[in-house]
């Protein structure tokens, strides 16, 4: 590629005139310039030899790179930013004498007791609020469990819990973050299995969707619950298989389910949790449950998490939203107990405003901690630098700026999966959904989903010599099935049917993970002889990154793009006209 820039006189004279002349870097206007970097991409136009079809920009290395990782997974855009700006300064909290806090229903939680501390960082009572449904949260939960709450998780319940004057909850999000080992997921237990207790206060069963950092950390939060559930057999009916872990009311069959992180689609939920969220892609709540949740009645997401320096866009993004309106109390509802940017790591205050709950083991707890970071003996294999992984545990602070991905790729289907899923002599008969995919100009394929009578949806795909006959087998399977939509790679939209849909990273990232979840449903099927797609799909690796799942270079990508493409139209059920 370097060649044929080269060989373009305008792009020598450029380069000669620019980058020789010692400028910065256009992105970062930080490092010296080494290289231009068209703008647009050349991945995403037609271009032309000193032809005026792009700009050339001095860049350094670095925000090259950027740039072009962008492009791979389609989150280029005109103007966009090739360095992750630091966050805005953080602001101070309001402290516990501040007038708003005398609301009735806050009556003698404003006063914290002798082992507890004041969040340092909490939204102002909601302007709809005129009272909450704690008191009768914090009823139920001590009957149910014989133990009393701690004062902050009262604190907390009562805020989430607060109702306008027609008993309506007025917060839809809770912002909740401490450091380690301080009850959060007690408390979290608490309000999911009260939740699914409402379905007659709200006028419908309740779902509760719980997910988080991993699976088995959501499995240990519910395990006691259910455990306590299966001893009372006439009023719930509990499901342990792997991955599908529910507690499920009888009465009106309200349901609190465990899904991972990559399988919460196609759920319609009341009310979502995210433990552990600093590890949730965006795209998991923003795309897999938000939307869902606008159907029901006063649906709340819960997002809790202690802070780390990797946390995903998710809880850095909504934490500073939920910041912006802290005095204002309309937007999210943050409660936050964290130590001050700034705070020394021997700062026993410092630790006591990340801990709402103090005792005399915990001061020990974290001491030894602080001495074995010093000794160099503390192990984290999510984070290799010891003091930060100090401060975001125990400290609860969170990063300025979002961190690079450092996660290793893994497989995108459970090895083995795939194959489970075949049939012979599969046969649908209905509207199918295409789309096509490029390789480089190295190849291209095709990837065909439809909808079988009992609801799964079967995928095909298969490679082709080059775009033209991947086309002209679009234009042939249209004259025998009809073809519902289209899909495309979005640069290459100009050489593609009129009526086409364009697809980039964003829809393979969402697509990968409506796969996992649909395949690991058994909501999926295909013929045995899909042989090219057995390959891509057995081949396909994934990586975790802030926004959502990204494809590595393994095997045919092009052709897993392709098939994500088109099962997430199927399953969307698109309404757009056929193409014959």
């Amino acid at each position: 590629m370097a060649k044929n820039h080269y060989a373009d006189p305008n792009y020598r004279r450029v380069h000669r005139l620019v980058v020789g002349s010692g400028v910065l870097c256009a992105h970062c206007q930080r490092a010296k310039a080494t290289t231009l970097d068209h703008d647009p991409p050349l991945a995403m136009h037609k271009h032309r030899p000193s032809g005026h079809c792009c700009r050339l920009l001095p860049s350094c290395e670095d925000c090259n790179r950027e740039s072009a990782r962008q492009v791979l997974t389609g989150t280029w855009r005109p103007g966009a930013d090739m360095v992750t700006p630091e966050l805005e300064p953080e602001r101070a909290g309001i402290p516990a004498d501040d007038k708003r806090w005398r609301v009735p229903w806050l009556k003698g939680l404003l006063a914290p007791p002798d082992n507890a501390v004041w969040p340092r960082l909490m939204t102002v009572p909601h302007p709809r609020a005129v009272g909450s449904l704690g008191a009768e949260f914090i009823a139920w939960t001590e009957e149910r469990t014989g133990r009393d709450l701690r004062w902050w998780q009262r604190l907390v319940a009562t805020r989430l819990l607060e109702v306008d004057a027609a008993e309506r909850l007025v917060w839809e999000t809770l912002v909740l973050s401490m450091a380690r080992q301080l009850g959060k997921s007690w408390l979290l237990r608490e309000l999911c299995l009260w939740r699914i207790h409402q379905g007659e206060r709200y006028g419908e069963p309740q779902d509760v969707l719980h997910t988080g950092k991993d699976l088995a950390i959501c499995k240990e939060v519910q395990r006691p619950a259910r455990i306590w559930a299966k001893a009372r057999p006439d009023v719930y009916r509990v499901r342990e298989v792997n991955g599908q872990e529910e507690i499920e009311l009888l009465a009106d069959g309200s349901r609190w389910m465990l899904r991972a992180k990559e399988a919460v689609y196609g759920y319609a939920v009341s009310c979502a949790a995210a433990d552990e969220a600093w590890k949730v892609r965006p795209s998991s709540v923003d795309e897999g449950l938000t939307p869902t949740m606008a159907e029901r009645e006063q649906p709340q997401l819960y997002l809790v998490s202690t802070a780390h320096r990797l946390a995903t866009s998710l809880m850095l993004g909504r934490r500073q939203s939920a910041l912006e309106q802290l005095d204002l109390g309309d937007g999210d509802l943050i409660i936050e107990w964290s130590a001050p940017q700034g705070a020394e790591l021997d700062d026993m205050d410092a630790w006591k405003l990340a801990s709402p709950h103090w005792t005399p083991h915990r001061q020990r707890q974290i001491g030894k901690q602080l001495q074995a970071l010093q000794s160099g003996e503390i192990e984290d294999p999510e984070e290799p630098d010891p003091e930060e992984s100090f401060r975001a545990q125990w400290l609860n602070q969170w990063p300025r700026k979002l961190a690079a991905p450092t996660g290793k790729s893994e497989r995108l289907l459970p090895e083995g999966l795939w194959d489970e899923l075949a049939e012979l002599g599969l046969a649908s008969d209905g509207a199918v959904w295409v789309a096509v995919e490029d390789d480089f100009g190295m190849g291209a394929a095709v990837a065909a989903v439809a909808r079988l009578a009992d609801g799964r949806l079967e995928v095909d795909g298969w490679l082709c010599a080059d775009w033209d006959s991947a086309l002209a087998d679009v234009e042939a399977l249209g004259q025998v099935r009809q073809v519902r939509q289209v899909i495309v790679g979005a640069s290459l939209l100009d050489r593609s049917p009129r009526l086409a849909t364009p697809a980039a990273g964003r829809e393979t990232r969402t697509g990968l993970a409506l796969l996992r979840d649909l395949a690991v449903n058994g909501q999926l099927a295909h013929d045995a002889s899909t042989y090219d797609l057995d390959r891509a799909i057995e081949a396909a690796h994934v990586r975790e990154s802030a926004t959502g799942l990204i494809l590595t270079a393994r095997g045919p990508t092009h052709l897993v793009r392709a098939a994500v493409w088109a099962l997430q139209a199927a399953h969307k059920r698109v309404p757009v006209p056929a193409i014959r």
